[in-house]
């Protein structure tokens, strides 16, 4: 474990490190050139885009993780010092000045757009991964419709055979009252991302009060059945907080094309009136 938390720190020492002497470089070279009266803008203005190129090259890493191209852990350290350096190369491009023209007004909104949904992806994906096995097993997103569905099924063959055992409905009027409408509808989104568990505790309680009208065999199968509760829980907290991180995708990566378009159109347009 030590030596896992130096390698961690050592990175990001050396990430901080490289980070600093490229923003510092980025900052002589651009007051050597306007101090010598040369292109400035031009300059960062292209380092910039490159440096915007690099960042997205992330996403492609990530699609292509059969190819020997580092680690993805790597690539994420590499996305966050370079993104840090694209904010310092943005600001010696357009400075502190309000943005003149549509354009350029439009261009400088979307890389604030992207710089703060790219911040708040870091903030999503430090806090997800260590907080996704508190309430069970961590489950593969896209098979988790499929796994409710069963947990559904297999609570109502429990409630059938509760009837069939003890020729007693009361578990099946519990179903129907309290768990039908549970084991049915989708997660609750924002009670899972929140950590607000008072729902499920609510559910828990009135199944507990069941058990006081229940014999000896039927209280086996509600045993069974709060397990099945806890499981539908589970998946219900999975699909909320992965849905999290999937959903800021589809809110970043647009973002991002978007506003490459927009700076190669702008970059045209200052090329060709320079």
């Amino acid at each position: 474990m030590d030596e896992q938390t130096m390698t961690l720190e050592n990175r990001r020492y050396l990430g901080w490190t490289l980070f600093a002497v490229a923003a510092l470089f980025a900052w002589l070279l651009d007051y050597a050139l306007r101090v010598h009266l040369r292109r400035a803008g031009l300059v960062t203005g292209l380092m910039l885009f490159a440096v915007v190129i690099l960042l997205t090259l992330f996403n492609a890493r990530k699609k292509l993780p059969f190819l020997p191209l580092l680690r993805a852990s790597t690539w994420m350290q590499v996305h966050i010092y370079v993104g840090l350096l694209s904010c310092v190369l943005f600001l010696l491009h357009a400075g502190l000045k309000v943005p003149r023209g549509g354009l350029e007004t439009g261009l400088a909104v979307l890389f604030y757009l992207v710089s703060a949904s790219g911040v708040v992806g870091l903030a999503i994906s430090r806090w997800l991964p260590s907080r996704m096995t508190i309430l069970g097993e961590n489950v593969i997103f896209e098979r988790i419709p499929a796994l409710r569905t069963a947990v559904r099924c297999d609570v109502e063959d429990m409630v059938v055979e509760s009837v069939a055992k003890t020729q007693s409905s009361t578990i099946a009027d519990f179903y129907e009252l309290k768990l039908r409408n549970y084991f049915s509808r989708r997660c609750s989104f924002w009670h899972h991302i929140v950590g607000y568990g008072q729902p499920i505790l609510q559910l828990l309680s009135e199944a507990q009060a069941v058990d006081r009208y229940l014999n000896a065999e039927e209280r086996g199968i509600m045993t069974r059945i709060v397990e099945q509760i806890h499981v539908k829980n589970n998946l219900d907290f999975q699909q909320a907080r992965q849905g999290l991180l999937k959903a800021w995708l589809f809110i970043h990566i647009p973002l991002t094309y978007s506003m490459i378009l927009v700076a190669v159109v702008h970059g045209y347009l200052a090329w060709k009136l320079s």
